[in-house]
């Protein structure tokens, strides 16, 4: 009869401390839609891209403005009389000041939130940061610093849905975009869309190898997979970088109450530095289901590669709460990220 009564005060006291450790840090909740108050940033400070799909075709386009109905923007194949759908490339071929005048001189077309789709190729393996923000590393009680993990996902659009998992969890994250290739010689520019680094965490927490270097077990089955890296419909390249993301602040919204908020600027890795650092240590083997991999080549980075910043502090994995499948997201969960200037992911699981 002891043994029972102590059982049930241990299983009490665990959901107890998941009930806990699972609540909202913040008492707030979204008022409106998910994009209202939202602004394009001004022309003088950089480029705004889009991408809408039309019967199969992608087109390419400059925001303009921002509505609750859709964007105003250039179609800049039309603008340009030639055949464009990757902003990277449209960059490549007409430089910055080549876009920022089609921009200025076109007259822009209503595009609806549903016509866009990705705002940009990547077809390099994503790579991403842990613990980047000090109160993430905190909550998951990881110490050491920043690390690197690959991201196994392919992209998918703003509103995508998301498959649901036994233990599946958000991360807001900002992703940075090199828009050339980047080398240990050689650094580039960036882009920058939001995206949403979905885990599951049951895989990870089951196969991380606490022997090995942090991010190489674990993590890639854990982060990867199908719809688990949804993107932003909107992607920016600033004039300045560093004081476009310092002056950032990312969102997140679970079914209207939100979870988690914090600056962009409390990375602890620069985008610099995450490429930098998976340079260095690009012949580090990392372990998944389907074998060993590698972060990158060790020529370099390609344009175009998802480079994941980390998260802030708020998400749902605890030491604790990974007993219990409640204390995660669950089929007809709403998942809503935002960021002024770069827009919204509306994400539902099913």
């Amino acid at each position: 009869m002891v043994a029972i009564v102590l059982v049930l005060v241990l299983v009490l006291g665990l959901l107890a401390a998941t009930w806990f450790l699972s609540r909202p840090a913040f008492d707030e909740s979204l008022s409106g839609a998910p994009l209202d108050g939202m602004e394009v940033l001004p022309l003088d400070s950089g480029l705004t891209f889009a991408r809408m799909l039309v019967n199969d075709e992608v087109k390419l386009l400059i925001v303009r403005e921002i509505t609750g109905e859709g964007v105003q923007a250039i179609d800049v194949s039309y603008a340009l009389q030639r055949p464009l759908q990757d902003p990277i490339v449209a960059l490549g071929l007409n430089g910055y000041d080549g876009l920022e005048y089609v921009a200025r001189k076109s007259t822009p077309l209503l595009v609806k939130w549903k016509e866009l789709t990705l705002p940009l190729d990547s077809s390099s393996q994503p790579i991403a940061a842990g613990t980047n923000f000090r109160a993430h590393a905190e909550e998951v009680g990881i110490e050491g610093g920043p690390f690197l993990f690959p991201k196994l996902s392919e992209p998918t659009a703003w509103n995508a849905a998301v498959a649901n998992r036994g233990r599946l969890d958000y991360e807001a994250e900002l992703c940075a975009v090199p828009l050339t290739r980047l080398t240990r010689e050689r650094e580039a520019k960036f882009g920058y869309v939001l995206c949403n680094d979905f885990t599951d965490r049951w895989p990870l927490v089951r196969d991380v190898d606490f022997d090995k270097p942090m991010g190489t077990t674990g993590f890639a089955d854990g982060k990867g997979g199908a719809g688990m890296l949804p993107l932003g419909p909107l992607f920016v390249v600033p004039k300045d970088s560093e004081d476009f993301y310092q002056g950032l602040t990312l969102e997140l919204f679970l079914n209207g109450q939100l979870r988690q908020r914090s600056s962009a600027g409390l990375m602890i890795w620069t985008p610099e530095q995450i490429a930098s650092a998976a340079l260095e240590g690009c012949d580090q083997p990392y372990e998944s289901a389907a074998g060993e991999i590698k972060l990158t080549d060790c020529d370099g980075i390609a344009g175009g590669t998802l480079l994941l910043t980390g998260t802030p502090d708020g998400v749902m994995f605890t030491p604790v709460t990974i007993w219990s499948p409640w204390a995660y997201l669950r089929p007809g969960d709403e998942v809503v990220l935002r960021a002024q200037w770069l827009g919204a992911l509306v994400n539902r699981v099913e």
